[in-house]
């Protein structure tokens, strides 16, 4: 099936990423059925698409109109086989634990169309892996979206070892048919290009609190002072320190030592204060939390910049990415000001 013929699209999983991929598949006009394990789980989805939509249509981004008919294009099922057995695109976004995803790609793989493009949105598991229990690996491919689906622009597309061109091109036909911009990952690699960017450099900067600089120093330096939308402590909280922490690890196993999680990043994991989700990580949100940009003197930028750029030359060495991809990654998928090589070049 030609990707410009594809019509409905099968999300596994209601969560933030599965209901906001849901969203953004029938803005554009797919169909679009949410499946769950429960009816509570898909309730929830289904509210946090009509605040989200809401929300747009309040802000002026979007009529009622378009809004009203999005909703109509989404229905909601408990039942994996009526969710995937006529779709011409599945897309999984539940958790990130490798034995989960295998296990329900299993059940999706046998009960979906043999021509069904299959793709996981994991953030930082093997595409390959994954694959491992798919029925037809030529088929299956990462499609990874950003956190929140409705408002950001980028959709890195991973190939595994055994994903055919042919399902990687259709992949990108699709995000762009969503309003995406894709990039292209050469490879399937732990991180991919932004989380492998992105988490490392935040990992560095946890670091150097052990080197007796103040978080509040760091994160007002590099928003303030080197154009970042946040500094690295306050987008940690806003990603979740969870997330930041089992990425690590994953890093950890995969690329070596260099990257185990700080001992700070640890150190909150353990206590449950995870940031902006729980109401404590780097900083307390009981009230908005922000940094005085008199805070950040005495903070050189380039310590983490520098960082920064290392990180994306190995990405680029290692034949991940290329450079014209990596900047375009960080800007959309990180919202950075500039690319790591568009700073080199400064």
């Amino acid at each position: 099936m030609k990707p410009e013929q594809v019509e409905k699209v099968a999300v596994l999983g209601a969560g933030v990423m599965g209901h906001g991929i849901s969203q953004v598949a029938a803005v554009a006009g797919f169909n679009v059925v949410v499946r769950d394990i429960s009816q509570e789980f898909l309730d929830r989805g289904r509210q946090g698409i009509e605040r989200s939509l809401g929300r747009l249509v309040k802000k002026g981004r979007m009529n009622e109109e378009t809004a009203q008919a999005a909703l109509g294009r989404i229905s909601t099922t408990l039942d994996i086989s009526e969710a995937v057995g006529d779709a011409d695109l599945v897309v999984e976004a539940i958790p990130e634990r490798l034995e989960l995803k295998r296990r329900v790609w299993r059940e999706a793989s046998e009960k979906a169309r043999s021509e069904a493009v299959l793709a996981t949105n994991t953030s930082s598991l093997s595409i390959t892996s994954i694959a491992e229990a798919v029925s037809r690996p030529e088929r299956f491919v990462g499609m990874h979206f950003f956190n929140p689906p409705a408002l950001m622009r980028l959709v890195e597309v991973i190939p595994g070892a055994r994903t055919s061109s042919e399902t990687v091109e259709a992949v990108k036909v699709l995000a762009e048919r969503m309003g995406k911009t894709s990039v292209a990952v050469k490879r399937d690699a732990p991180g991919f290009i932004v989380n492998r960017v992105l988490i490392t450099y935040l990992n560095e900067a946890a670091k150097l609190l052990d080197a007796g600089y103040a978080k509040e120093q760091i994160d007002s330096a590099m928003q303030h002072r080197a154009g970042m939308p946040l500094g690295p402590f306050m987008l940690s909280d806003l990603i979740g320190l969870d997330i930041v922490y089992d990425i690590l690890r994953v890093f950890e196993e995969e690329l070596g030592p260099g990257y185990r999680p700080a001992k700070p990043i640890e150190a909150l994991f353990r206590e449950g204060k995870l940031g902006r989700k729980t109401g404590e990580g780097f900083y307390s949100y009981e009230e908005r939390s922000r940094v005085a940009e008199e805070a950040g003197e005495g903070f050189d930028i380039d310590l983490l910049l520098k960082l920064l750029i290392e990180e994306a030359e190995k990405v680029v060495e290692e034949g991940v990415a290329d450079r014209e991809a990596v900047d375009t990654a960080m800007k959309l998928g990180a919202n950075l000001p500039k690319g790591p090589f568009e700073m080199a070049r400064r």
